[in-house]
């Protein structure tokens, strides 16, 4: 349910939830992890009850999710899923970043590039 602009939902914690988990596979420290889904600074774990997701925040859970979805798809090792992520790419459009670092620009337009990458490298 929708609240001028704010959504409050158990579903979008289970997805926080989820997304905190995959980034912590993906190497991601704490601070990383609130800065790539928007989390207030304040936030810790106990907390999800009580933060008032907005649209962005499904956005970004639903990127991460789906970007893991597609490292799945493509890799067949848990080191590949779970590296990915942090290894250094020189391919475009990444040109010698990290995906993780790439998408830590704080711009959600970014999560679907690197989506749209990986996507493509689906057989």
């Amino acid at each position: 349910m929708q609240e001028g602009g704010r959504i409050a939902s158990e579903a979008v914690s289970v997805g926080i939830r989820t997304a905190l988990n995959i980034l912590e596979k993906w190497s991601c420290d704490s601070q990383q992890a609130k800065a790539l889904l928007k989390l207030p600074e304040s936030y810790n774990n106990l907390d999800l009850d009580k933060v008032n997701f907005s649209l962005e925040h499904v956005e970004r859970v639903s990127y991460i999710l789906n970007i893991h979805a597609s490292l799945r798809m493509v890799f067949t090792n848990p080191e590949n899923i779970y590296g990915f992520m942090k290894m250094v790419n020189h391919n475009f459009p990444f040109n010698g970043v990290t995906p993780i670092d790439f998408i830590s620009n704080g711009e959600t337009v970014n999560f679907q590039t690197v989506m749209e990458h990986i996507d493509k490298l689906i057989l």
